[in-house]
């Protein structure tokens, strides 16, 4: 627990001196505070598996969704979670074996806004590995296990639509710490903001 203390302390320092920074400006009050984000689209796994490498499908896709609080300045929190399928194997044998390997991220998001139309997302948080076999001789073999230290790098643009809706796109890095799983997705977003 001490390794996730110093990022928390971090994230309150920080949103503690921008709370400040907004108190000072009280002529552009924001009416939505808070948004949710949903979208989805394609990724690409990096491949570091080590057997059967080359049967391994490396694009596949993810689903984001996130809720933020966003306050006036370049500054917002929020928590992200998705699915985001890494890969899928498929055997060219008689065995008929089809293995998919997907990771549910739960994460604490940063987003940091630049540029107007621009933002950069860090989160940092932990993942439910989801790892589904397949055998058409031997049945289902299906493991389940957590990823303590999961991180996700985002670069997006949003445009407003108006007032409460947005839209958007997105490049997202994810990186799973268990088994040192990486893949990188091209999400199309959308938001409303309450």
């Amino acid at each position: 627990m001490k390794s996730f203390s110093i990022p928390i302390v971090m994230l309150i320092c920080l949103f503690s001196v921008n709370a400040m920074a907004q108190s000072g400006d009280s002529a552009h009050h924001k009416r939505h505070k808070f948004a949710l984000y949903a979208g989805a689209g394609p990724n690409y796994y990096f491949n570091n598996l080590q057997l059967a490498k080359s049967y391994a499908s490396v694009y596949n896709y993810s689903i984001v969704g996130r809720i933020m609080w966003e306050p006036e300045h370049f500054l917002s929190l929020g928590l992200e979670t998705g699915y985001y399928r890494l890969y899928t194997m498929k055997s060219a044998d008689s065995n008929d074996i089809h293995i998919a390997n997907s990771a549910v991220p739960i994460q604490i998001v940063v987003s940091m806004k630049f540029l107007h139309n621009f933002y950069f997302n860090a989160s940092l948080g932990q993942s439910l590995l989801m790892n589904d076999v397949h055998s058409s001789k031997y049945g289902n073999f299906d493991a389940k296990s957590f990823s303590p230290g999961d991180f996700t790098a985002t670069l997006g643009s949003k445009i407003q639509v108006n007032d409460r809706f947005s839209i958007g796109a997105e490049t997202k890095f994810f990186y799973s710490s268990r088994a040192n799983d990486c893949n990188l997705a091209f999400v199309f977003i959308g938001g409303i903001s309450f």
